[in-house]
């Protein structure tokens, strides 16, 4: 009986073959990336980051033992891990192992699962594009997860407070209300009613209310032109956009200016 393990290991001559000890320096270097400050507001994102933070660190302590007790298998899988062409494993190469040796074992359809993943994505990436209930990031986060990971890199909130600033002021002009960011990421309150936008920022409870929860919404969205991937331009949900601009700022200014014509101010 054959040893999928050991088949298709590179030749010793082969000086571009990945080795274990390459994979196992790649590997820490995503973990301590996907742990590094600062970490992204979407939740949706810092959620994916702080999964492949994790995945990072067991794939390293696997990968470090089997290569302790097999080294052949070692410079197998680090060659897996690098792919058929440097970028990672080929998807569908795994996708039929994943079937092969885990869906049909557990009696499972993995087309089910393939659709499943397609539903989530659509569903994240929607969840991205909009605007975010500010008073979510504790209760999806925990009051603590934040404090933690800040903690174990030597950092803490108490010096986000001395070095940094923690206020994030409303999107629309003429607005004065501000947001304390530590004060709401440690679960003390504070974002009731603030809602933050990974395309624009964030807009006080009144404003979020008239701008993205009312019955006419103005939910932006960048677009990036496939011509010219430098260049991008920001949407309305009502159909206004601000036209191709290479700055992300010249459009934010252009829909705070759109905005102010229903979040009931005067230029």
């Amino acid at each position: 009986m054959s040893d999928p393990v050991h088949q298709d290991v590179p030749e010793d001559d082969d000086e571009e073959a990945a080795t274990a000890a390459d994979v196992l320096e790649e590997l820490a270097r995503l973990h301590l990336r996907a742990v590094a400050l600062p970490l992204p507001r979407n939740p949706a994102t810092f959620g994916w980051q702080a999964v492949a933070g994790g995945l990072a660190a067991f794939a390293a302590r696997l990968l470090h033992h089997v290569n302790a007790a097999d080294e052949v298998a070692g410079a197998y899988f680090a060659e897996f891990y690098r792919g058929p062409l440097g970028e990672g494993p080929h998807p569908l190469a795994v996708g039929r192992w994943l079937e092969r040796a885990i869906a049909q074992p557990a009696g499972a359809d993995i087309e089910l699962w393939a659709a499943d993943a397609k539903e989530g994505a659509e569903k994240a990436l929607a969840y991205a594009a909009s605007p975010a209930e500010m008073s979510e990031l504790s209760a999806l986060l925990g009051a603590d997860v934040l404090s933690v990971l800040m903690t174990g890199l030597d950092a803490s909130w108490k010096a986000w407070e001395e070095d940094g600033n923690p206020y994030r002021g409303c999107l629309v002009p003429g607005c004065t209300e501000q947001i304390n960011l530590v004060e709401v990421m440690d679960g003390k309150g504070g974002g009731e009613g603030w809602m933050q936008s990974t395309a624009v920022g964030y807009a006080c409870p009144p404003h979020s209310l008239k701008l993205w929860k009312g019955d006419h919404r103005h939910v932006p969205v960048w677009r990036h032109k496939p011509a010219d991937p430098t260049r991008s331009e920001l949407t309305c949900s009502c159909g206004w956009a601000s036209g191709t601009v290479a700055f992300r700022g010249h459009g934010t200014t252009l829909y705070q200016a759109h905005v102010l014509l229903f979040a009931g101010e005067r230029v």
